[in-house]
């Protein structure tokens, strides 16, 4: 399985910190509107290729009952009790589905105020590349070097003001437990206090920001040599290449996070490429096989193969283009069905020079050569505002525009 690339840096966004590898300070934020802003200003490196770790106040997880399936599943079977998964601007996801009793569960992960988009959008134009977005509890889970007898473990993240607690049972239940205010310690020992019944070893560790904060815990919840316990502080553990593979399900950021124009463009002409070829080439193929008499149809047979060859020879690109439309189909956002309205009822006096697509909506620019009917532009304009996709235009002429083309529009 693959991993991260080993030079991106590992940094953690926990409520309103930062924390960084090797820097045992923390960079502080008042909101998350300034949280890439102030990163970007103390960020001490010139690598700017970031694998993030993602905790802030309003992000929940949760165990769940679920098929053993994929998102679509997913998504189907947990949508009425978690609605957040359809929509489009909160992130979700969840850890690998494992069998229990005579069903199967998981960890479910999600923003319950949709953030994480802008977040990521900011850092990009503050300079950073973020590769991969993870939730703290899958951080955690990588992070043990070994695992007791028992497969049991517990890691614990502890601040002075908040902790992260994930635990993994020798009977195969795990649970994330969360909290920030108050009696940071008190909440923890009651977390922790169920370890001290288990007759199974269990693996512990400890990542913490100040270490005096674990003898203070022991205090309150001693843990005998049952319990192979281990401490990690923060910033050594964030500069730990802990494994976690890119196909991981608990990876929060969209496999198809941005679709550019030049894609966008080739991704519609393959499409009427393939609509063309489909058309053409049955027709071709029965003309060329009814030739009966080679020397008086040489010459038209020559003519058809020239026409088939380019279909031919475009045959795997389309395919790969064909692949390309169908990766876009577990994102929830309709890029794909988008792209094929655009294609179908694109009339040919629309010149498209720019076609630009991202989370925020879509843009459209061109411009109108020849004679285009009223009919054919009110029939590709409808396409871009179709309510079946649930896309629809914000900005567009009223009336057919004549020379330069601008539109503008959003998903649901």
């Amino acid at each position: 399985m693959s991993t991260s690339p080993k030079f991106d840096t590992t940094v953690l966004l926990w409520g309103d910190r930062w924390w960084l590898p090797h820097h045992k300070l923390p960079i502080p934020f008042a909101d998350m509107a300034q949280a890439a802003d102030q990163l970007a200003a103390a960020w001490p490196e010139a690598n700017r290729s970031l694998r993030l770790i993602y905790q802030p106040e309003d992000f929940a997880t949760v165990p769940v009952e679920c098929p053993n399936g994929n998102r679509a599943t997913l998504t189907m079977a947990l949508a009425e009790a978690h609605p957040v998964l359809l929509h489009p601007g909160h992130v979700w996801s969840h850890e690998p589905i494992l069998g229990l009793g005579d069903g199967f569960t998981t960890l479910l992960h999600y923003e319950t105020k949709p953030m994480l988009f802008a977040l990521v959008h900011r850092l990009r134009e503050c300079g950073f590349t973020v590769t991969t977005v993870w939730p703290m509890a899958s951080w955690l889970n990588a992070l043990p070097p070994e695992l007791s007898d028992s497969g049991a473990m517990t890691i614990c993240a502890i601040h002075s003001d908040r902790f992260c607690l994930y635990r993994h049972s020798a009977d195969g239940i795990r649970a994330v437990r969360c909290g920030h205010g108050g009696d940071v310690l008190t909440a923890v020992a009651v977390h922790l206090g169920g370890l001290t019944l288990q007759p199974a070893t269990e693996f512990v560790l400890f990542v913490t920001t100040d270490e005096q904060l674990v003898e203070q815990l022991a205090e309150k919840v001693p843990l005998d040599a049952q319990h192979v316990v281990g401490v990690f502080p923060m910033w050594q553990a964030l500069a730990k290449a802990a494994p976690l593979g890119t196909r991981h399900p608990a990876q929060l950021l969209p496999p198809v996070p941005f679709v550019t124009a030049p894609q966008l463009i080739t991704l519609i002409a393959s499409v009427c490429l393939l609509a063309a070829a489909i058309l053409a080439a049955a027709p071709v193929r029965t003309i060329i096989t009814a030739q009966t008499d080679r020397e008086a149809h040489e010459n038209e047979k020559q003519v058809l193969r020239s026409e088939i060859e380019p279909l031919q020879a475009s045959e795997g690109e389309v395919h790969r283009l064909q692949t390309r439309v169908a990766d876009l189909a577990d994102d929830p956002l309709p890029w794909s069905a988008w792209l094929l309205a655009v294609a179908k009822e694109l009339p040919a006096q629309v010149v498209l020079t720019g076609l630009q697509a991202d989370r925020r909506g879509f843009r459209v620019a061109g411009g109108i050569v020849g004679g285009l009917s009223e009919a054919d532009w009110v029939r590709w304009r409808q396409s871009l505002q179709d309510s079946r996709g649930g896309w629809s235009l914000t900005e567009s002429p009223a009336t057919k525009p004549v020379g330069a083309l601008a539109l503008k529009g959003r998903w649901p």
